[in-house]
């Protein structure tokens, strides 16, 4: 009889155990899919020339290492982008997600192209490829927010 309790309680505590690392498991899990429609969210933003939609997803403290030191400095360069760019596209492909808690690192490859008119009527394309960029993102009142991009290896064509 005794050794069908302890049989018993340590039954209870694996299936406690691999409950607790499903449960987690799925936590990390769904946190990931949240991040994948944010990059489909930051793309169609994007081409669709939504600049309030493209901020939202950006933290306050924003920085990277392409040209930008503020969120301010991004929102110019994008409000200039869209005001003269026509046929954008932006490609945010084969993520690799890595969730800590409230962080989380983004690694993938970034492809866009852009046709520019500026305002003398000067008409060229723009196609960038990174070969490898990083989004850092930290969750702020329960939303995944960028607050730091880092572009590696740029490649322009």
């Amino acid at each position: 009889m005794r050794i069908r309790k302890i049989a018993a309680m340590a039954f209870l505590v694996v299936l406690v155990g691999v409950a607790a690392y499903l449960l987690i498991k799925q936590h990390v899990t769904s946190e990931e899919a949240r991040i994948r429609k944010l990059i489909d969210d930051i793309e169609q933003a994007f081409e669709k020339k939504k600049l309030k939609a493209c901020l939202a997803v950006v933290a306050d403290d924003y920085s990277d290492n392409v040209m930008h030191n503020s969120k301010a400095d991004l929102e110019d360069n994008l409000r200039a982008l869209f005001a003269f760019g026509s046929d954008l596209r932006v490609r945010l492909e084969d993520p690799a997600i890595r969730v800590d808690g409230d962080h989380a690192t983004v690694a993938l490859t970034i492809t866009g192209s852009a046709t520019v008119t500026t305002e003398g009527d000067i008409r060229f394309e723009e196609e960038t490829h990174f070969t490898r960029f990083e989004l850092l993102l930290r969750k702020e009142h329960g939303r995944w927010r960028v607050y730091r991009a880092v572009g590696i290896d740029e490649r322009r064509d």
